[in-house]
């Protein structure tokens, strides 16, 4: 048990002394795993929000909730609260179908 966590403690030490300029090769990727271009980027503080008027909203998805939160506020609003420093997607559709994509940039 103690030579596991030896090796385990070793080992991970070895990837924390790994330069910064060290690059993981490429990864193959799908279009469909490749986040969307946004079509407009906001950058927000941590705590601000900030309302997005979409008519005829039909949905909305979020990438990453730990970073901003979203809802809906009536049947044309989005109301967008930073969480946390750190990037995320937000996609909105409106009620042409129409789907508009946000980068959401928080600042600490």
């Amino acid at each position: 048990m103690a030579a596991r966590f030896v090796a385990l403690t070793f080992g991970t030490l070895l990837l924390a002394a790994a330069p910064a300029w060290a690059k993981e090769p490429a990864a193959q990727t799908s279009a469909r795993d490749e986040a969307p271009a946004a079509d407009e980027t906001l950058t927000l503080k941590k705590g601000a929000k900030q309302v997005l008027t979409v008519p005829g909203l039909s949905r909305v998805a979020l990438g990453d909730p730990s970073v901003a939160d979203v809802r809906t506020t009536g049947k044309d609003g989005v109301e967008l609260s930073a969480l946390a420093k750190g990037t995320t997607t937000l996609i909105v559709w409106g009620g042409d179908g129409k789907r508009r994509t946000y980068r959401i940039v928080v600042d600490g």
